[in-house]
């Protein structure tokens, strides 16, 4: 299955702006929606997301100028990545929940949102 967002475009600008995208996108469906665990998780990873983005940037600019090993390129890479497919599964989150109340809800994505809170 396809993810909402893809692989980051090689170099600097490319992950900046997946994970730009990734944050706008998570701010617009904790605005939007009614359901309030379900804000928290949104919240949560678009925080989290800012957190990798300012740590990915700060470390492309070292590599900029120093030649890290890359183990280190791989593990930033990782981060980013596990970054946007929380991203992805918030994106399914909002788009299952198209506007329902948390009444709505099967027990099923309520419990999943519970567990994403944790």
């Amino acid at each position: 299955m396809k993810g909402e967002y893809q692989q980051p475009e090689p170099g600097r600008d490319g992950v900046l702006s997946s994970l730009n995208m990734a944050i706008d996108g998570l701010n617009l469906a904790k605005e939007v929606s009614s359901i309030t665990p379900a804000k928290a998780v949104f919240g949560t990873v678009s925080i989290l997301l800012a957190t990798i983005r300012v740590s990915s940037s700060s470390s492309m600019t070292k590599c900029a100028r120093f030649t890290h090993i890359q183990d280190t390129m791989v593990n930033e890479q990782d981060y980013v990545d596990l970054g946007l497919f929380c991203a992805d599964i918030c994106g399914a989150l909002a788009r299952g929940m198209n506007g329902k109340k948390l009444d709505d809800l099967s027990k099923s994505v309520s419990d999943a949102i519970n567990q994403l809170m944790t």
